[in-house]
């Protein structure tokens, strides 16, 4: 495969076909070398990078859709090819992975551009991908061609990877696990299984140029939006609980839930997306609560005026976790560094993403789950924030415990341990070989920066790392 400045894939033909119902995208990322148009262009960026540790940055270039950027760094582990690959997904609501789990949480540099002792790079070669295009750093050809559903995001998201490791070849055999965060965990979920499928197909041909299979070993869901609906209906009890709100309040929240948990069970999925999307600003008006950050309910905040609460008090968010303008922080600063043009404008189509999938947003995920614990030797880690109220814990269990497949009764049998770190309780896990549930104490949505020591203990539990 030849390489330049900018790196001409090698031809890739894709095969789409849309299940009845469904529409499930099946991709088969095929190289050849018979002259078909290149559906991809990888752009590697050639700026001075934010420090001296070791990075590629490049945008995907995909025909008629526009570019995807993706952000790697490879361990600085002894025997980097062996060390597991995390692949980083957001989402809709959420900050991309550019800035949130890079910069914030698990990357090598914090906002500051300053080391960071306790990144995942210890141990993991980690990958961040701005998806879906419009979000982060990933700029659409125009908004016609952003996602309107998890499949086709997901569709971009297998033609990125397959970019990545024409780039970085010598990883195909590292094992990946895929880990959405939030609305993430439904393209992470989706992508999995597609993964899974291409490794498990039987060879085409038997040609050199046939592109090799990706070491899939696992999914990992954190603080997942996987079955938004299920998870509000225990939103009033959950608030009312912890006394953010009083009877009244959670009569008005349980009934908000129950409407929308109607709507999603009828098909009227933008409806239930209106509702979802209020949430916010329904819980401190009609719920009663004023002030309560629904992605941290322990973090003080002021009384905002509802129209700031969008996207889950996102932008109040991230001035609480950076002290700067987010955005603001990715033009001005890391932009530059990595060499990307001032044309393009960092997270600039996030209402349009919004819009985009205002049809899909709310499909419950929970026969995904099901599909991979049934059909595939994937493992299913899930762990959650104790203080996430969008994704309140209960409301996460409600549907894990209700999971149909082989193992169920041995999860739900599975004695709950207590997760200790430092002679601190940090909280507790279920495991199980094949499906593993965590609770994180102090923690809210963006549970490794809430709690990173607890975060930095499960990870090997998650994606257990080879001896070398």
């Amino acid at each position: 495969m030849r390489k330049r400045t900018i790196i001409i894939a090698a031809s890739v033909t894709c095969a789409l076909v849309v299940a009845a119902g469904l529409g499930v995208l099946i991709w088969w990322l095929v190289t050849r070398d018979d002259g078909v148009e290149d559906l991809y262009t990888v752009i590697k960026l050639e700026g001075d990078g934010v420090g001296d540790i070791k990075s590629t940055a490049a945008f995907t270039r995909i025909r008629d859709v526009g570019d995807v950027f993706w952000w790697f760094y490879p361990t600085v582990a002894n025997s980097t090819l062996s060390m597991p690959i995390v692949l980083w997904l957001d989402g809709v609501t959420g900050v991309p992975p550019s800035l949130l789990a890079n910069l914030g949480m698990i990357g090598p540099y914090d906002t500051n551009f300053n080391e960071r002792s306790d990144s995942w790079i210890n141990n993991y070669n980690l990958l961040f991908v701005d998806a879906p295009v419009g979000t982060g750093f990933s700029t659409p050809l125009d908004n016609s061609k952003i996602p309107t559903n998890v499949d086709e995001n997901v569709a971009h998201l297998l033609i990125v990877l397959e970019s990545f490791y024409s780039v970085h070849e010598e990883y195909r055999d590292s094992p990946l696990y895929v880990l959405g965060q939030a609305d993430g965990a439904q393209s992470a979920v989706a992508l999995a299984i597609k993964l899974n499928e291409l490794k498990q197909a039987p060879s085409e041909t038997d040609t050199e140029s046939e592109s090799e299979p990706i070491n899939i070993e696992g999914v990992i869901i954190g603080n997942g939006i996987i079955s938004p609906a299920v998870a509000m209906t225990k939103l009033g009890f959950y608030l009312e609980e912890l006394g953010y709100i009083d009877g009244k309040g959670r009569t008005a929240v349980e009934n908000l839930s129950e409407q929308t948990n109607a709507l999603v069970n009828s098909g009227s999925l933008e409806a239930a997306f209106n509702n979802f999307f209020t949430l916010d600003t329904f819980v401190n008006g009609d719920g009663g609560a004023v002030a309560v950050n629904l992605r941290n309910i322990v973090e003080k905040v002021t009384r905002e005026p509802s129209e700031s609460r969008a996207y889950f008090n996102r932008e109040s968010y991230i001035r609480s976790v950076f002290g700067v303008e987010g955005v603001n922080l990715m033009n001005n600063r890391v932009a530059p560094a990595l060499g990307i043009s001032s044309d393009v404008v960092y997270d600039a189509h996030r209402a349009d993403v919004a819009q985009a999938v205002r049809g899909t947003y709310m499909t419950p995920f929970t026969d995904k789950i099901e599909h991979i614990l049934q059909n595939t030797n994937l493992t299913v880690s899930i762990y959650n924030g104790n203080l996430d109220a969008i994704t309140n814990t209960p409301g996460q269990l409600e549907w894990v415990n209700n999971l149909r497949w082989a193992g169920q009764s041995a999860f739900s049998n599975t004695l709950r341990r207590t997760l200790i770190v430092n002679s601190y309780v940090e909280g507790y896990f279920r495991e199980t070989e094949r499906l593993k549930f965590y609770w994180i104490n102090a923690a809210g949505q963006s549970t490794p920066l809430d709690n990173p020591a607890a975060m930095y203990r499960i990870t090997t539990r998650m994606m257990p790392i080879p001896s070398i």
